[in-house]
């Protein structure tokens, strides 16, 4: 595309900012290692995600050697993860976005109290990686860097029951909220106030995502027997947005809802695999979790991380969310009934928009080349790259597949309308 060069890391992780330096990092391992007297004789701080991993923050990996309390050669890997600090597009678009605020407090409000429930029942399952420092100004957050208990990224859609083991731990996670939603005098979170962060200027802005309606229904119009969808595919562009914004808003009680992940797929968790088989699974990036329907997530679940298969198997993935969400909250003493699984069916049903919006707009990201499209390409393309981008994407043998499974079922379902 415009960019003929590879891109080995992304731009803004080339150069970390200057208050990324030895005092900063004493102050948080002195903190976290509980030694005042810790000193570090070594930092090394590399770029920490590859190209395309996140598009909402700027990454860094400090790999810090230390002496604390005797020991003269300890270590400790961190992932320290900010909003942009050069002026750019990537800042322009992401300053707006209340998106860090909401991570902090994910972190500090909700996630450290369901590590507290969780063991109150002896489930010492980890969720998410421990937070040892945050910052509002600059706002950023220090992690511990997992991959030292052997975790890893994984980029390939899974199978079937690789996506159940990662569909139990998210039921895991919305039943936890649930519960301590419905015993907010208790647990002191109202999490009605985790309101989207998702509304019409955002989307307006993320235009990119959405204009491909017209391209691709150019391209459905070439496929025997889809000149229907075609049809409908051209237009969707006018009423698309107003769509996706009545998604993201909760149900009237007393409708279910649930704390949503958000942004529910692979490069957003992290696994711990042998043989291919997940053994552990990590999630990631807390930066668009809103209270609201499972069903946005569960629909991430068949399209962001399981393949076909999946989606063939559609009544088993709800069955078992279903199960494992109904038998986690009894374990936690829930007085409030979760929904019926036919409830559920048909919350999937009313989402459906979200299946339109991964299938012509999400899946792209899955299929460009990172090494040679910048976050500049995506977002503020010129009328070229648009085209190589429209075409790489729409010709792909891959996502046509995908498309062409797809489509017909959103249209006879009267989501593509």
């Amino acid at each position: 595309m415009s960019n003929s060069n590879t891109i080995e890391h992304n731009k803004d992780e080339l150069n970390p900012p200057d208050f990324l330096n030895k005092e900063f990092f004493e102050k948080i391992l002195r903190d976290s290692e509980k030694d005042e007297h810790l000193q570090i004789t070594k930092l090394d701080i590399l770029p920490g995600s590859n190209p395309g991993d996140h598009f909402g923050s700027v990454m860094f990996k400090a790999v810090v050697t230390y002496s604390s309390k005797g020991n003269e050669n300890s270590s400790k890997s961190l992932v320290v993860k900010l909003a942009p600090v050069e002026e750019g597009l990537k800042m322009e678009f992401l300053q707006d976005l209340p998106i860090f605020d909401r991570e902090i407090q994910v972190y500090t409000k909700i996630l450290s109290e369901m590590k507290k429930v969780m063991e109150s029942i002896g489930d010492d399952e980890e969720l998410a990686p421990r937070l040892l420092y945050y910052s509002t100004k600059p706002q950023l957050l220090v992690l511990e860097d997992v991959r030292k208990f052997g975790y890893g990224m994984h980029y390939k859609f899974f199978d079937f029951d690789n996506t159940v083991k990662i569909l139990k731990k998210l039921a895991k996670f919305h039943a936890l909220s649930y519960y301590m939603n419905d015993n907010k005098y208790v647990y002191k979170t109202d999490f009605s106030a985790f309101k989207t962060i998702i509304d019409k200027a955002i989307l307006e802005k993320m235009n990119i995502l959405y204009e491909g309606f017209d391209y691709l229904s150019e391209e459905v119009k070439n496929w025997p027997g889809f000149d229907g969808i075609a049809a409908k595919l051209a237009t969707q562009k006018e009423s698309f947005i107003g769509k996706v914004l009545d998604i993201y808003q909760p149900n009237p009680e007393p409708g279910f809802n649930v704390l949503c992940h958000g942004d529910f797929h692979l490069k957003n968790m992290m696994f711990i695999k042998h043989g291919g088989e997940i053994q552990k699974t990590m999630f990631l990036d807390f930066q668009t979790c809103f209270w609201g329907s499972p069903a946005i997530d569960l629909i991430y679940i068949l399209y962001g991380i399981g393949g076909a298969e999946c989606r063939a198997r559609r009544g088993e993935i709800l069955s078992i969310y279903h199960k494992t969400l109904s038998d986690y909250l009894n374990r936690l003493g829930c007085m409030r009934k979760p929904p019926t699984l036919l409830d559920l069916n048909i919350e999937m049903l009313k989402m459906g928009t979200i299946e339109l919006l991964w299938s012509v707009c999400y899946l792209q990201f899955y299929v460009l080349d990172f090494t040679k499209v910048s976050f500049e390409d995506i977002f503020n393309p010129s009328p070229e790259v648009l085209s190589n981008m429209r075409k790489t994407v729409y010709t792909n043998e891959e996502i046509v597949k995908v498309l062409k499974e797809v489509l017909p079922e959103l249209y006879y379902k009267g989501i593509l309308a």
